[in-house]
């Protein structure tokens, strides 16, 4: 297996124009997903945090999250609910996707709006109906190694709960919804792999827009514009970048103009996925060798390889940890750099959890929905990134997919057409490319009839 820089048909724009939206059918089998996993743990009821950056847990059995303000769902074993929200929340009680009861709390709304004291937070407690009979679980957004009696929630909100609920009784409950071997989000069924896909799908469009559009002389902010699309909220923050970056601790687009030979770094995510690109400005490899002498042989060449290894090697019923120890093995972190996990699942936030670290017993389920991300620092180099997302689905959800969403699975069938055409890549059947730019690759950002292609001969 050699890889190799020429010349290929580039990837279409999809223009995917559906956002398929969660069913009730879903929905009840989310909240029966979760039930099932609080019985199993020994949980009567979980209480849910939630803010703009870490809503996931709360909007996964609400369908919103509370935007500028804070929130809680109190989640019962029999189905109960209760939503805690803010003066400009509250409002939404009505709207939830599980049925809720609504208590509204000022302390969860902006500065100097009218706010009661931190008495408040107690006194709501005590009305809150919160099932006792066994452990109750505080949600956050992490799963840490011997975090069960530590909260990543504010303090006054666990102070709060504290007063109603023995000390005995509560636990941290994050790992019910994303633990990578059983929680209740990790997985998804054909109606969410439609939902997520949408966005998979837009950031990979976006990415591919800008790298089509992208001139010498057009600004971070021109190229920024491509990358924004469709009027939908984004779960990182967008990178439009060239140059070196974060100058003046900067993290956003600057009316910077691009040069040839300047460095280019392109990001955008939405619920479902992200794509980003990281390369440079130039028209060939004679060009890029001056701009960073090696890069092509050093960075570039051994990443595609890793990246290669990812695909053809993530199987259903892999042992997450045999796939950290091989993947270390093929691209070690000694020479490369890369510090993270080689990939984590993703949903309605860019990193939701990972099955893929060292000594991981989590095994590759159906339906979950990976991020191919894996970050090579060394030294002297710019860094590369072709990242972008992939489902996993066995015989009978590949089936569902095609029955429920023909125009999904046809879209899937054609990623992976092209990238077993164009790029030599032949994907496992049980790998579903939720992105159409997938594996591709342009390591001359000017010229862009170029990509990297596994030759197999």
């Amino acid at each position: 297996m050699r890889i190799t820089a020429k010349k290929v048909q580039a990837p279409k724009v999809e223009n995917v124009t559906e956002v398929v939206q969660i069913s009730e059918a879903t929905m009840e089998q989310r909240r029966a997903r979760l039930i099932e996993v609080m019985k199993q743990e020994g949980f009567s009821s979980v209480i849910v945090y939630a803010d703009k950056e870490h809503g996931g847990n709360f909007e996964y059995l609400t369908g919103f999250i509370p935007r500028f303000e804070e929130g809680l769902q109190i989640f019962n074993i029999d189905g109960s609910s209760t939503l805690i929200l803010g003066n400009e929340n509250f409002n939404k009680v009505g709207y939830s996707r599980t049925k809720s009861a609504g208590i509204k709390c000022s302390l969860f709304s902006l500065p100097n709006q009218p706010i009661n004291d931190l008495s408040e937070m107690q006194a709501i407690m005590q009305q809150a109906t919160i099932d006792t009979s066994g452990k109750v679980g505080i949600v956050g957004w992490k799963v840490l190694p011997g975090m069960t009696k530590d909260y990543d929630m504010p303090a006054f909100i666990v102070r709060a709960i504290q007063t109603v609920v023995p000390e005995e009784k509560l636990f941290n409950g994050t790992y019910l919804y994303i633990d990578p071997s059983f929680g209740a989000r990790i997985v998804n069924n054909a109606n969410e792999m439609a939902h997520y896909e949408y966005g998979a799908s837009l950031a990979s469009d976006s990415v591919l827009n800008a790298m089509n559009a992208l001139e010498v002389g057009m600004t971070e902010q021109e190229v920024g514009n491509y990358l924004q699309a469709n009027g939908f909220y984004p779960n990182v923050v967008t990178i439009s970048t060239f140059g070196d970056r974060f100058i003046g601790a900067n993290l956003y687009p600057t009316a910077r103009k691009l040069e040839e030979g300047d460095k280019v770094a392109l990001t955008i995510s939405y619920r479902g996925g992200l794509s980003s690109r990281n390369s440079y400005a130039v028209k060939d490899r004679e060009q890029l060798e001056l701009a960073d002498p090696g890069y092509f042989e050093e960075v570039v060449l051994p990443y595609y390889r890793a990246y290669h290894f990812w695909l053809t090697n993530m199987k259903l019923g892999v042992v997450g940890g045999d796939f950290y120890r091989d993947f270390k093995a093929h691209y070690p972190q000694e020479t490369y750099g890369w510090e993270l996990n080689p990939g984590h699942l993703t949903a309605n936030e860019e990193w939701m959890s990972s099955p893929l670290y060292e000594d991981s017993t989590a095994t590759i389920q159906s339906g979950m929905i990976f991020q191919v991300d894996f970050i090579p620092i060394q030294k002297g180099y710019n860094g590369v990134s072709a990242e972008s997302t992939v489902a996993i689905a066995d015989e009978a959800l590949r089936t569902s997919i095609a029955k429920e969403y023909p125009a999904l699975w046809a879209r899937i069938v054609e990623r992976r057409a092209y990238m077993k055409n164009e790029l030599g890549i032949d994907l496992a059947e049980e790998l579903l490319p939720l992105a159409g730019t997938l594996a591709y690759y342009r390591p001359f950002l000017l010229d862009k009839e170029t990509a990297l292609v596994v030759d197999n001969g």
